[in-house]
């Protein structure tokens, strides 16, 4: 065990000395809190909040997301009380701890047992985005154990994996968590298929380091010192598949990385590669003037190579290492109370408070929690090219709530890429909204069938004085 802790340590080196001598504190009290306790791979149990500490350090975690995590079960655990953990290690720490333990259980079914402590999970993460941080490296170290769990348990854990903390990882920019998540819990799902998707890919794997080989040396050429680096890459397993079920073309699943120093090289790597080949239509995204994720500031667009189809992801420097670390590019040590929260907020956004507004229910607020934050987003832009991002599946109706409700109150049609469409049409990614107003409000009650997300819903109650 302590060659264990020293390995550990070890990993900590890029903090300052005071940050690794209160770390040592955090694991030797984890180590004392859980002595004696095992976990079903028959090791002991202070091996599991090390190892979820340890992949919150592959990221340069802060300190406070480091000792939350060697902490993170200790309450629900052991005897140790939330009182204790904030008299040792600071306020900050003792909200992320209380934020992780689960309530009691007591009489509650399975269900409402999930969404009380979805709720929990999630209302605190709102205050302090490192819970839910933690959680998903929780969850990610546990779906590496997956195998010692009962057949009847893989399942479930999987799938639960795959539908809540694989996209909540993704809105965090933890892309490689992410990725980890959907491989592990899709082999456990369905294993042919995933042995079926690998092979495939790996196959085509060979053709496509053929094309990079012979692109990188003209793209190399033409841009000189614009090129930082080039590398191939893929997209991760479980996105493979999903584009393959949707009919994708095994091409669309590769793609070439181009880095440049500055956001202007960005541009200019764009011109150089549709001049050295043929750019297709319709098929260039700039995520940098556009903004769809702090986490994912780069352009795509699709050329022609030797008549085969071939992605460019084009990045500056510092947006690919903010890409690598996702929020932890944002997590700088020292962050007061306020500016934590502030962070959270901003990733998080408004809808898990509005959803509290609007329902009391827990399982209500999970289905609800469950479209509006870990469904796709969608771009969707206003006549003058404003953005307005909404989850897969919105109508006009959430579209113009969220963009302004003194104008959704008098809307009584759309525009939508210049044709005319009821107010209950869904939208489209990249659709053009244009919504059309009278002079008097015209809020209808039928709306309400129609409207998906939290504030049109609880702004539709409102003007109604629906209860």
């Amino acid at each position: 065990m302590n060659a264990l802790k020293e390995g550990f340590i070890t990993k900590s080196n890029y903090l300052v000395k005071s940050e690794i001598e209160l770390l040592k504190e955090a694991v030797d009290f984890a180590d004392k809190a859980h002595l004696g306790q095992k976990r079903a791979t028959g090791e002991p149990y202070i091996t599991h909040p090390i190892a979820v500490c340890e992949i919150l350090m592959n990221y340069h975690a802060d300190n406070t997301s480091l000792i939350s995590a060697l902490l993170h079960d200790v309450v629900e655990d052991t005897h140790v009380s939330i009182t204790e953990i904030e008299q040792k290690f600071g306020k900050q720490v003792s909200n992320i701890v209380e934020g992780l333990t689960k309530v009691e259980k007591g009489k509650l079914k399975k269900e409402e047992y999930s969404a009380i402590n979805t709720e929990k999970l999630l209302s605190a993460s709102v205050k302090d985005i490192r819970v839910a941080v933690i959680k998903i490296a929780d969850r990610l170290h546990n779906m590496r154990t997956l195998a010692v769990k009962r057949v009847e348990k893989k399942v479930p854990y999987a799938n639960e994996t795959l539908i809540f903390f694989s996209p909540l990882a993704e809105r965090l920019g933890l892309y490689k968590l992410q990725e980890e998540l959907e491989e592990i819990g899709f082999g456990y799902l369905n294993p042919p298929k995933f042995n079926n998707i690998k092979k495939l890919i790996n196959n085509y794997s060979n053709i496509f380091v053929d094309i990079f080989n012979n692109c990188s040396k003209e793209i190399q050429k033409e841009g000189g010192s614009l090129i930082v680096d080039l590398e191939w890459s893929q997209k991760p397993l479980y996105k493979s598949y999903s584009l393959l079920q949707e009919e994708h073309d095994l091409s669309e699943l590769f793609f070439i990385k181009v880095i440049t120093n500055s956001i202007i090289d960005c541009y200019t790597a764009l011109g150089m590669i549709h001049k050295l080949y043929k750019p297709l239509a319709h098929q260039m995204t700039d995520n940098i003037a556009i903004e769809v994720s702090p986490f994912l500031k780069q352009i795509n667009t699709k050329v022609l190579i030797n008549n085969i189809e071939v992605n460019f992801i084009i990045q500056s420097e510092r947006d690919k290492n903010m890409n690598d670390t996702g929020v932890f590019s944002l997590l700088k040590n020292g962050l007061t109370e306020g500016e934590v929260k502030t962070l959270s907020r901003n990733l998080l956004g408004d809808s898990i408070h509005t959803i509290k507004s609007i329902t009391k229910n827990p399982i209500e607020f999970e289905e609800l929690i469950s479209f509006e934050l870990l469904q796709k987003e969608l771009t969707v832009f206003t006549p003058k090219m404003d953005v307005v991002s909404l989850p897969e599946g919105s109508t006009i109706i959430d579209f113009a709530f969220s963009l302004n409700i003194q104008l959704a109150k008098r809307m009584f049609l759309a525009r939508v890429n210049g044709e005319l469409k009821p107010v209950n049409t869904v939208v489209n990614d990249m659709d053009i909204v244009e919504i059309l107003t009278n002079i008097k409000e015209l809020v209808n009650p039928v709306w309400l069938n129609h409207a998906k997300t939290s504030k049109a819903l609880k702004e539709i109650s409102d003007l109604l004085g629906v209860e």
